[in-house]
Formats: structure tokens, sequence, C-alpha cells
């Protein structure tokens, strides 16, 4: 399965993910392109809608992934590339400080807000794709200690082994298509282009205006409508 682009792949998400409808639910984008699967989730399911800040470290000179960063002290360590690249602690431990560092600015930086209390909410944390799942581990682990009802993890596409990986993490998983052979998740899109802060905070004061007409999500919503 390919995608047209983030807002087709965040459509055909939220009819999976339905049922949550009027369930206390709360959606968070995974930034950066998660959030703009999300924006068509949180309309489906009329829930409100953030952005969550995590980032992958990788291996320096190699193409692996060290872990990942998440904003409010997330640390993942990928198990397997401690294995087969294993680097002094000091120099692990740096990477991942200052890769945290710049994740809680990006955070205060795109939400402008304070973060709402997700305690007993139905949190559904949003991805574009998962190769390692190294990066949604990091954030729902945080997410976890906020003491949602539930935690909910969905992504259109990922790889088996990331989602082995995020179930760990989550109370569910939905993902619409499994690629093993998927090497980055912009193979699975035609249209993969990087989603700019601008665009970010646009899409999140869209989401926290009063709902449109549909004439007017239409001629302002390059995404389509949600019917």
């Amino acid at each position: 399965m390919r995608f047209r682009d983030r807002a087709d792949a965040g459509r055909q998400l939220a009819a999976r993910l339905l049922p949550y409808r009027g369930a206390n639910a709360r959606v968070l984008g995974l930034a950066r392109g998660g959030l703009r699967v999300a924006y068509e989730v949180a309309r489906a399911l009329e829930a409100p809608l953030d952005i969550w800040m995590a980032r992958r470290v990788g291996v320096p000179g190699r193409l692996l992934t060290l872990g990942a960063v998440s904003e409010g002290g997330g640390l993942y360590l990928d198990p397997e590339t401690q294995r087969l690249a294993p680097i002094p602690e000091a120099e692990m431990l740096g990477l991942m400080r200052d890769e945290a560092t710049e994740v809680e600015a990006q955070a205060r930086r795109l939400r402008g807000s304070p973060m709402p209390d997700l305690g007993g909410c139905v949190v559904l944390l949003v991805d574009d794709g998962v190769v390692s799942g190294a990066s949604a581990t990091s954030a729902l682990q945080v997410l976890r200690r906020q003491r949602p009802g539930r935690l909910i993890f969905a992504a259109p596409v990922a790889t088996p082994h990331g989602l082995d990986v995020v179930r760990a993490e989550a109370d569910a998983v939905h993902c619409l298509e499994t690629a093993p052979g998927l090497r980055t998740v912009s193979e699975a899109y035609d249209d993969y282009r990087p989603l700019p802060d601008v665009e970010i905070r646009q899409l999140l004061e869209r989401s926290r205006q009063p709902g449109l007409p549909r004439e007017v999500l239409e001629s302002t919503d390059r995404g389509g409508f949600w019917m």
C-alpha cells in the first residue's frame, strides 16, 4: 500500500480509529510528519489535537539507530544497535543529552501553549510511519507517566520489528499496512515533503478553531474534508 501524501494516510487511518470517537480521546501527532496524519484523525474523531516531540538518534557515521529521545525525559536505547555498534557510555549519553535539549526547545516553540492534562483520557499517539519504533517508544514511555485511561499508538505503515517494539509500551496498536522491507517511511508515500514550522503551527491553530462549514473546509484544506 502506498499513500498519496500524509493527509491521504491520515484519512485512511482515521477510518480504522472511528471506534474511539466520543471516548474522551485526545490525539497527539508525533512531530513532525505525524502531526499531518494526526490532524485528519483528530477531525474525524472530533477530538483535541496537540503535538508531541521525539527524535531518533543515530550512531555517528553509521546507518544505525542508537535510540530516541522524547520531550519530558523519554529515552529509548536500541538493544540490537548496542550489541552491533557499542560506543562508550559517556559518548552515548552525550549524544542523547544534546538531542534531548533540542527536542525540549522545539516542543516549547511549536506548541505555543501548555500541554493539557492527559490523566484519565484515551490518548492516541499518531505517527506517519514506523521503522525502528524508537521515537514512538520514547514518547509512549513519557505519556504513560501521565496516567492516561488508555494509551493507543497508530500509524499508516510500519515494519513488523517496529510494531513489536511499540507494542511493549502501548495498550493497543493500530496499523494499516505492515511492510517488512521498509527502510524509510518515505518509501510508503508519493509525496513526503518536510513539514515546516509554519505549517505545524497552522495545523494546530486550525484544529483549535470551532468546526467550519463543509464548503469552507473544501476551499481551504488541501488535504480534503472528512465525511
